[in-house]
Parts: C-alpha cells; sequence; structure tokens
C-alpha cells in the first residue's frame, strides 16, 4: 500500500507499506523526514525498524536532502537505492546536468509546492549535494556514506525488480539521466518522481523542468499505456 506523506514541502514523498516492511521514497528535506516518520508511526502504525530502504528517484537535492535523518532511526542495514549512474556523479566521473527552463518552470512549479511548506525545517537540506547549477552537484557529498548505497540497473535492463513487495524500477531519464520511476503491475500504482507533475490536481502532466524533453516525453507518452515487462 502505497501512503503518500502529507505537508512535504518542497518534494512528494512516499511510504510503501508491505508484508516485507517498509519502503520510503524520496524524503527530500529534514522536514519532510520528519513527515514520513511521523507517518510511519501514526497511520501506519509501524516501526522505522522496519524500514528496509530509501529510494532517490533522481539525485536532487530536494528529493536526498532528508535521507540522513530517516536513517538515524533506521536499522544499520537499511539502504539508500539510487540508479547507477549516480556513482558517476560521486566519483566525478561525469558532472551532474544543468537543467532547463529554471524561470518559465522550476519556479513556476516550486511557488505552487509553497502551499505545502508548514515549518522551517521544510526548507532545511543535510547537503548542498544534488543542484543543478555549476558548481554544486559534485562538489558537496551527499547526506549519506556510499557505503549505504545499493546501486540499481547498469545491465541494460530499462525495467528490473526491486526486490520489495512486487515492486519494480523502470528507468525514465528525461527529467534527469539518473530518473527512476517505481511500478507495481498488481495494483498499477506508478511513483514517478519529478517525470510528472499533478501541482493543479489536473491528472498530470509532463514536468518541463528537465535535462532533456524529447526523452521526458518518450516516458511520459509510455505511461499512456500498459508497461510490458522487459
Amino acid at each position: 500500500m502505497v501512503h503518500p506523506v502529507p505537508e512535504g514541502g518542497l518534494v512528494r514523498a512516499y511510504i510503501i507499506s508491505g508484508a516485507e516492511g517498509l519502503m520510503v521514497i524520496d524524503p527530500g528535506s529534514v522536514g519532510t523526514a520528519e513527515a514520513v516518520m511521523s507517518v510511519i508511526r501514526r497511520i501506519c502504525g509501524r516501526s522505522m525498524a522496519e524500514v528496509r530502504g530509501i529510494v532517490a528517484t533522481h539525485f536532487h537535492f530536494d528529493h536526498i536532502g532528508g535521507i540522513r535523518r530517516v536513517l538515524r532511526d533506521c536499522p544499520a542495514e537499511t539502504s539508500v537505492l539510487c540508479h547507477h549512474r549516480v556513482r558517476d556523479y560521486l566519483d566525478g566521473v561525469r558532472p551532474l546536468p544543468l537543467m532547463e527552463n529554471w524561470f518559465t518552470a522550476f519556479f513556476t512549479a516550486a511557488l505552487k509546492s509553497c502551499r505545502y511548506f508548514r515549518r522551517p525545517s521544510h526548507l532545511w537540506f543535510e547537503s548542498l549535494a544534488g543542484i543543478p547549477l555549476p558548481g554544486f552537484g559534485n562538489r558537496f557529498p551527499p547526506p549519506f556514506g556510499k557505503e549505504r548505497i545499493r546501486w540499481l540497473g547498469g545491465d541494460g535492463r530499462v525495467r528490473y525488480g526491486i526486490g520489495f513487495d512486487g515492486w519494480d524500477v523502470i528507468e525514465t531519464p528525461g527529467h534527469t539521466g539518473d530518473s527512476i520511476s517505481l511500478y507495481h503491475e498488481e495494483s498499477r500504482e506508478l511513483l514517478c518522481g519529478d517525470l510528472i507533475l499533478n501541482l493543479d490536481r489536473d491528472g498530470g502532466r509532463l514536468n518541463p523542468f528537465c535535462e532533456d524533453r524529447a526523452t521526458a516525453e518518450k516516458h511520459f507518452v509510455s505511461f499512456a499505456r500498459p508497461y510490458a515487462p522487459g
């Protein structure tokens, strides 16, 4: 079952609860992380000891900035799941890509997200890593150690199991090259990070704030039909 996290600030975070435990998706700031932990305990009726992993749908500061806060209350074996391309960013093999449409897309979406701000910690990020501006993306370490990361993909497949409760990873580059979505075949639930926006409750639309719009459009269209396993 998917539990949206209300009042998450700039990002939409989720908790997946299942027989195998819990999976946290995109705890993007300290305030978001605190809201995640509250939902786990009060709404899900579960314990932080049941968190098996924390998924970053892509390596942007507003999606990774609260991960360390969640990890502090998790078991030592809880891992952070990232697309394998993130390793290249951290190792300095390639820079964090720059984004298009800052003024026409990012700031508009950020302004609409202000309705979810409830406390200063919603704007508190534990690291400056993942800011897609020159001089930021690769210069700062992420708010979690590389030893906690479980790398996803890298074998040429675009869809593969995540090893948790029937959920699959679908690689959906476009917003960023390392963007992933999570999909559950049986329930038809999709968690797609920043590929699709639904800030206006309009059923979702392509996010124009992206690294590669043509690639983003390709994956946006693919979600309009059943996604065949790869």
